[in-house]
């Protein structure tokens, strides 16, 4: 039996997979922590929650307009800052705590939990690192244009010099100021750039299969693909979907969802008066006014979707990545509207991988999403290509991949079980 701390961003994208982890951890006979944010003690169940501060949690990215690269420039950077800078000495504090008070075989974090960076640059002993890719790949490749773009690459072109340039000049007042927070934690520079960072942690375990992923030559051998994770069990109220019509699953997700001119309306303006379709829309939880829904649309807080999905013929998403997955691992082909956080590239991997369509905006028109779910209904190459993700997911057992290689990393890591205030080496 191992110890185990789950630490996860205070985001629900975030929280559920990571929970789904710590669970099946401890089915298995090992005992795990779960550091989160206080609101997510629902989510966490009975497993044992430590808390992280207020400050430990990302910042909302405001809205930003003008030409399609500056926007999404302009949100990456916001992005940068407010999920990945601002959080991170207060993730760090509340991480060294944890591993003050008690011995941990190993740490598990999301992508964005980037207060494991000092814990892996400090030269400090420390438990190894698993970083759990709940989000699509960040890591920088001669083979792949920079991250947050939303750009597929185009096969034998060569990135590294644009790479060189997001990073060095771009991004460069950010990288320093990534160097600055180090440096007030007693540590040295960072010796990747920022969203480099899961290169530094022992194994960065995608939750995908290499299909939703563009090909790399360079891909570190430290990634592990273990397949998308199980949907948690979900107690939400559901009615059978005993209907001849096409399904058409609505969603702008649990994180942004404020606002629903950005695609639940424009869904419904493009869909509410087709009787041959039914619109299954979700709310995420969000208390934002809706207004009525078309006749032919049945509204949620939330749906099952081990329930929902083998009944759609299409889903309508801003991008969000859990929820991508999960269509994609029953076939259903998927159309993505969305610019904020991880969106556009989810969304260029749908395209790229011919499950779908990419509307390229957060605000897609109606006639936009109309013309989207014709061309899936009409065109049986998008389903083709997500039946064969699903087949490439059903293929994979990403909880025993996960145990195999903690295992593994249990193995051939002398430092593991390490206290960090046992060791005198407290932050």
């Amino acid at each position: 039996m191992a110890r185990y701390l789950v630490a996860a961003s205070p985001i629900p994208g975030h929280v559920g997979p990571m929970v789904t982890v710590a669970g099946e951890l401890r089915r298995r006979g090992h005992e795990v922590r779960v550091l989160t944010g206080a609101r997510f003690a629902a989510d966490v169940g009975d497993l044992p929650l430590s808390t992280l501060p207020g400050a430990a949690e990302a910042g909302p990215v405001a809205p930003r307009r003008g030409p399609n690269l500056v926007r999404r420039w302009r949100i990456g950077r916001d992005a940068l800052r407010t999920a990945f800078l601002d959080p991170l000495a207060p993730q760090y504090a509340a991480l060294t705590a944890e591993l003050t008070r008690s011995d941990f075989d190993a740490v598990l974090v999301d992508s964005m939990f980037t207060g494991a960076i000092p814990l892996l640059v400090s030269g400090r002993p420390c438990p190894p690192v698993l970083v759990c890719g709940v989000g699509p790949l960040t890591l920088s490749s001669a083979d792949c244009p920079p991250f947050g773009v939303g750009w597929q690459p185009d096969p034998g072109r060569d990135y590294t010099a644009m790479n060189s340039f997001v990073q060095q000049v771009l991004f460069r007042s950010d990288q320093r100021r990534l160097d600055a927070i180090l440096r007030q934690l007693g540590c040295g520079p960072a010796p990747v750039f920022l969203l480099d960072w899961p290169l530094l942690a022992d194994r960065l375990l995608q939750f995908t299969v290499p299909g939703f992923e563009y090909p790399r030559r360079d891909l570190p051998s430290s990634v592990v693909f273990t397949g998308p994770l199980p949907a948690l069990a979900d107690s939400a109220p559901w009615d059978s979907l005993d209907d001849d019509r096409r399904i058409v699953h609505v969603t702008q997700g649990t994180w942004d969802n404020g606002d629903f001119d950005q695609l639940l309306r424009p869904a419904f303006a493009a869909l509410g008066d087709r009787a041959d379709i039914l619109i299954v829309a979700t709310r995420g939880g969000s208390r934002a006014p809706l207004g009525p829904a078309p006749a032919n649309a049945r509204v949620y807080d939330f749906v099952p979707y081990a329930r929902l999905m083998p009944h759609v013929d299409v889903m309508i998403t801003n991008g969000g990545y859990g929820g991508v997955q999960q269509a994609l691992g029953h076939g259903v082909p998927v159309i993505v509207a969305g610019d904020t956080a991880d969106k556009p590239e989810v969304a260029a991997r749908v395209a790229y991988s011919r499950a779908g369509i990419d509307l390229g905006t957060a605000r897609p028109r109606p006639e936009a999403v109309a013309s989207a779910v014709d061309r899936v209904l009409r065109d049986n190459s998008f389903r083709e290509s997500a039946e064969r993700l699903a087949r490439d997911m059903a293929r994979r057992s990403p909880f025993e991949t996960i145990a195999a290689v903690l295992d593994e990393t249990l193995e051939t890591r002398p430092e593991h079980g390490v206290s960090v205030g046992r060791r005198g080496e407290s932050a």
